[in-house]
């Protein structure tokens, strides 16, 4: 299997969740390119899997993680992709939780995975949130490691597609 794992970083967290993931898979044996949605996109033909992550910025993704769903779907990409973010802590209080959810969800992975679905992407039904600790990080304790939960699940499914 070949997986595309692109990113948009400010700070280096979400790189960070990128490189965990196309680790994982290249340690499963699959062929992986990891680079910046802002480069130019790879061939696609031969592509199993994309995933496409963008941190949380004021409520939602970059311009350029949004406008590489467009790009794909120009290119005739009709793989799975998987979406994924980080973002702020998202609060366990309720009270918490209810003053701080307009700037957290449905975040960037939220608005991706909409807008993909919208354009007639194939979107892996999950997204992955990997928390970051303060505005510039550092990633949580557990982000890198469900960046691997995560990426062993999305290649399970890519290949059940094969």
């Amino acid at each position: 299997m070949k997986a595309l794992v692109l990113y948009r970083s400010h700070y280096g967290n979400t790189r960070r969740v990128a490189e965990a993931i196309a680790e994982r898979l290249a340690a499963k044996g699959h062929a992986v390119v990891v680079q910046d949605v802002r480069r130019r996109l790879p061939g696609l033909t031969d592509v199993d899997v994309t995933f496409n992550g963008a941190p949380t910025r004021i409520k939602r993704a970059g311009r350029p993680s949004m406008g590489v769903l467009r790009k794909l779907k120009r290119r005739g990409f009709a793989r799975l992709l998987a979406i994924y973010d980080t973002c702020g802590a998202i609060p366990t209080d309720p009270q918490e939780l209810e003053k701080a959810k307009d700037w957290l969800i449905p975040g960037a992975a939220g608005r991706m995975q909409q807008a993909a679905k919208e354009i007639g992407l194939n979107v892996y039904p999950d997204t992955l949130r990997c928390e970051v600790v303060g505005i510039k990080g550092p990633l949580a304790e557990n982000a890198l490691g469900k960046a691997v939960a995560f990426a062993d699940a999305v290649a399970a499914e890519a290949g059940k597609a094969r």
